[in-house]
């Protein structure tokens, strides 16, 4: 048993070595089997990662992609957004326009149907009373052709009782005497003349009936057709005062926008207004100066005057004593020998007159007796003259849809505008007319307003607004009637023209209503 221990014992040590071996290759496979392994995992590893970078980069690429995509979109969107935001602007700047020329031209065609009905209205009480007159005549008439019958009647009557059953022979051949003959063919003459009178009478007062009669029918029929008249303004007014409503309604909604174009042109009002006081300030001024050069000629021409007159009385004091002692030796010729005829003496020259003085009383006579060269206090007269008798700015058609002054827009009283004139809505294509003879002081291209032509007076201007070309140019004269150039197409209402027209004495604006017929 001990021998068997022993040889185990013995076996494995023999064995340990071999063993060691095997662990040691069996370490180094392991070894080399791990390396591959490491280096096949660190190559997995490498190769997930470059794939997840460039996953990370297409993702990138794709979001950079799709985030241009995004801003070029909102970029779109913006852009059509305000490109609607523009149009609904200019869609409301026109529909804001449209409305104000609607709402002048419909408070003008107001105004012109309440002339119209307060016209008709005026006309049916006249044919009212012409009614009432006539039918008071016609039964008065009657009353009087009755009375007038039955006066007749009865006088036949009577005459026929005196006269009996006699002829008018027999009646007065039966006379007793021939005074009573005599009466009787006097009485049977008057009666005949009365009963010719009372006839023509009669038969005039009944056509004198009949003709009032036929008046009467007429005048029922003018008042009928007045009161069709007056019933159709009626309506039309009604209409105008709803279309009117209508129109301030759509203002109403685009308030903003209201008040922004009237803020516009009412700024354009303001500039025309200003560069017409400047152009007239400008020639006041341009005037005073010719005044005060003309005053400096006349002063002038007052003291050389006074200069050559006192050296003409400094050369006539010079030569008196050679006039004194010449004069002495000719009266001691005289003396000493007597001359059988006496020789006219010589005619003296005139001495010159001593110069007065000019005082300013004087000088103003002066400046009064000289011609002016130019026509201004004439054309004031004359232009002041005219108030109320003027012609209209152009021929045609002419409703004025905006007044002069400061006033409220019809049924929207917050809304005010100051308009230094009128606008009148004319014929589309109509030119612009001198109201007034003159000359052309300005031509200006104005915001609002095209051309705007300026004519003096005198002390008195005319503006003519929204001319399209103008036909006359700073300094030309034109006539009363004269054209100035043809006006513009008012985009706002095709098919008609609108015209701007002023009136100003110096720097002081004027209605122009009060000076047009």
């Amino acid at each position: 048993m001990t021998r068997n221990l022993i040889i185990i014992l013995l076996s494995l040590l023999l064995s340990i070595p071999s063993m060691d071996a095997n662990s040691q290759r069996d370490r180094k496979a392991t070894t080399t089997q791990t390396g591959k392994g490491s280096r096949k995992k660190a190559n997995t590893k490498k190769g997930g990662n470059q794939k997840k970078s460039s996953k990370k980069r297409r993702s990138a690429e794709k979001q950079k992609t799709e985030s241009s995509a995004d801003v070029k979109r909102r970029q779109q969107a913006t852009q059509q957004e305000i490109k609607k935001t523009q149009a609904e602007i200019a869609a409301n700047d026109k529909a804001v326009k449209t409305g104000l020329a609607d709402l002048g031209r419909i408070s003008s065609e107001i105004n012109d149907t309440k002339k119209q009905v307060a016209a008709i209205s005026s006309q049916v009480k006249g044919l009212d009373s012409k009614i009432d007159a006539l039918q008071s005549q016609i039964s008065a008439g009657e009353s009087e052709l009755s009375r007038m019958r039955v006066k007749y009647l009865e006088a036949v009557k009577k005459m026929r009782l005196k006269k009996g059953s006699q002829s008018t022979l027999a009646f007065i051949f039966s006379s007793k005497s021939f005074n009573q003959a005599m009466r009787r063919m006097r009485y049977l003459r008057q009666f005949s003349d009365w009963k010719d009178r009372q006839s023509h009478l009669i038969t005039e007062k009944v056509k004198r009936l009949r003709y009032q009669t036929e008046l009467l029918a007429q005048t029922k029929s003018d008042k009928d057709r007045a009161l069709r008249s007056q019933l159709a303004a009626q309506r039309s007014l009604e209409h105008q005062h709803a279309e009117q409503d209508a129109v301030v309604a759509g203002l109403k909604k685009n308030g903003e926008a209201l008040r922004s174009h009237l803020a516009k042109k009412q700024a354009e009002a303001n500039d025309l207004r200003n560069r017409v006081a400047a152009l007239i300030a400008q020639e006041q001024a341009a005037a005073e100066a010719r005044r005060r050069e003309e005053e400096r000629r006349e002063q002038e021409r007052i003291a050389e005057q006074e200069r050559l007159l006192a050296e003409a009385e400094a050369k006539a004091e010079k030569e008196k004593p050679t006039e004194a002692s010449n004069k002495d030796k000719r009266e001691t010729k005289k003396d000493k020998k007597e001359k059988p005829k006496e020789k006219p003496k010589k005619d003296k020259q005139p001495k010159p007159e001593k110069p007065r003085k000019s005082s300013g009383s004087e000088y103003a006579e002066a400046r009064k007796r000289r011609p002016r060269s130019d026509a201004k206090t004439a054309s004031y007269s004359n232009f002041e003259a005219s108030k109320g008798n003027l012609p209209r700015p152009v021929s045609g058609a002419f409703r004025v849809t905006s007044p002069f002054g400061r006033h409220a827009l019809p049924n929207l009283p917050d809304v005010m505008y100051d308009n230094p004139g009128i606008d009148a809505q004319v014929a589309d294509g109509a030119s612009a007319q001198a109201v007034f003879a003159g000359r052309v002081s300005g031509v200006y291209m104005l915001p609002g307003y095209n051309t705007v032509v300026i004519v003096n007076h005198g002390n008195y201007y005319t503006i003519y607004g929204n001319i399209a070309s103008a036909s006359v140019k700073v300094g030309d004269s034109v006539k009363q009637g004269q054209a100035l150039g043809r006006l513009a197409t008012d985009p706002d209402t095709p098919g008609h023209s609108l015209i701007h027209f002023e009136v100003w004495k110096n720097r002081e604006k004027l209605n122009p209503m009060s000076w047009i017929r």
